[in-house]
């Protein structure tokens, strides 16, 4: 308004000039016209600088919760006329109020800063689009992204985000920063935003159940079996020691059920067997319990004595595990995962067909998710190359007939993702 009043007033101003033919009256027309012309340019660019304040988080540097409930809208119309792909991730930083209990608010300030920028790095040659969602809380909208190329991309920032170094890290569980993640893609059938933020929020807090410092599509984790639930749970609240001695042992562990609920199926065994294998999966390495935090934690390569107490595990979760009566029939797979196919395997040595089946599955899926378990810092072996590695160890560590079972698996599970 400002604006246009200002024109009309100069326009009257001009026209009486002319008719008049003032020649200072058109010099002072002339000034005060560019004195406005700069005063507006002033005034556009004092609006869109806050207009870029008032979308920015300014303690990130990525854009604030308001602004990315105005774009998410945008991305989903336009991927619903133009039928494209879209996904959202939700993030949430591990452990953040155990860093800032320890270190303050102002340290705390500065890790959320630090992880913006790291978001940012990763984000902007993509035209990602990052904001801070809240507290420690953090989203991205993927345009063009499927849930396998959302991950893919999530995973390559949060191994990036562990191998980083920070001040005062070592106190978090994980012994690096880490975030867990939920992805949700949108479907033509999601009716609003609200209902892909919920999705997403739902595999976050699937992530955040199994270990954290976890990557969880939504709708894609294995069925459990619903009659087994109560010894599923019941087991589980044993493990859960794990998380404050040893995340990655509850990680693996749960990883490891999760494979197994699967080859249930896929070798299509009995409910007894079906029991056994999914239970077993779950509590194989309760042993580890009784292995001193200092060589359960230990980075560097382990001594002849520090080894011999790590094979121990395997007795310590037999005595553990027979302490009631309820689970005593899990003991082969919890004291027999580490016996291999040829007889060189703990602490039996036994071999071939003398190693019961249920355990040469085990065996299997252990070894191929401690092959791609990540860790800070350490290179970690693709699903590609650890299914190499099994192959190559079939028929001595590994039964054959199994091996070919379980890659036949993973290989169809990859392609159906990347459909």
């Amino acid at each position: 308004m400002f604006a246009y009043l200002s024109t009309l007033l100069l326009s009257i101003v001009l026209v009486i000039l002319i008719n008049n033919g003032n020649t200072f009256g058109l010099f002072l027309f002339l000034a005060i016209g560019m004195l406005l012309s700069h005063a507006f340019r002033q005034l556009f660019k004092m609006y869109n600088e806050m207009s870029a304040k008032a979308n920015m988080d300014q303690r990130t540097g990525l854009y604030s919760h308001s602004y990315f409930e105005e774009k998410l809208d945008e991305y989903m119309n336009q991927a619903k006329e133009k039928d494209l792909a879209l996904s959202l991730v939700m993030i949430d930083l591990d452990d953040f109020k155990k860093y800032n209990d320890a270190y303050g608010h102002p340290q705390g300030d500065r890790l959320l800063a630090f992880f913006g920028q790291l978001i940012k790095e990763e984000c902007e040659p993509l035209q990602l689009f990052a904001a801070r969602y809240g507290g420690e809380e953090f989203s991205i909208i993927l345009p063009g992204f499927t849930n396998d190329a959302a991950k893919e991309f999530i995973d390559r920032l949060r191994k990036k985000t562990n191998d980083t170094p920070f001040e005062g890290v070592e106190v978090l569980p994980h012994g690096c920063i880490s975030f867990s993640a939920g992805i949700m893609a949108f479907h033509k059938d999601t009716y609003d935003k609200s209902q892909l933020i919920d999705c997403a929020d739902r595999a976050l807090y699937k992530a955040k159940s199994k270990g954290k410092n976890t990557v969880c599509i939504y709708g894609e984790e294995s069925e459990i079996p619903q009659r087994l639930e109560h010894d599923i749970n019941e087991i589980e609240q044993q493990i859960k020691i794990f998380l404050s001695k040893d995340v990655y042992t509850f990680k693996h562990s749960k990883r490891v059920f999760s494979y197994a609920v699967d080859m249930a199926d896929v070798l299509e065994l009995n409910e007894t067997d079906r029991r056994l294998l999914v239970l077993g999966a779950l509590i194989h390495d309760i042993g580890k319990l009784e292995i001193p935090r200092d060589i359960l934690n230990k980075k560097t390569k382990l001594t002849n004595e520090e080894w011999e107490i790590v094979k121990k595990h395997v007795q310590w979760g037999k005595e553990i595990v027979l302490v009631t009566d309820k689970y005593k029939d899990l003991v082969p797979l919890v004291e027999l995962h580490h016996e291999r196919y040829d007889g060189k395997g703990y602490p039996y040595g036994l071999k071939n067909i003398e190693i019961p089946r249920l355990v040469r599955v085990l065996c299997i899926i252990d070894s191929f998710d401690a092959m791609t378990t990540e860790r800070p810092y350490q290179k970690t072996k693709s699903f590609q190359e650890a299914l190499e590695e099994l192959r190559a160890c079939s028929g001595t560590q590994f039964d054959p007939e199994l091996v070919g079972y379980f890659v036949q698996y993973i290989e169809n599970k990859s392609s159906s993702r990347a459909k």
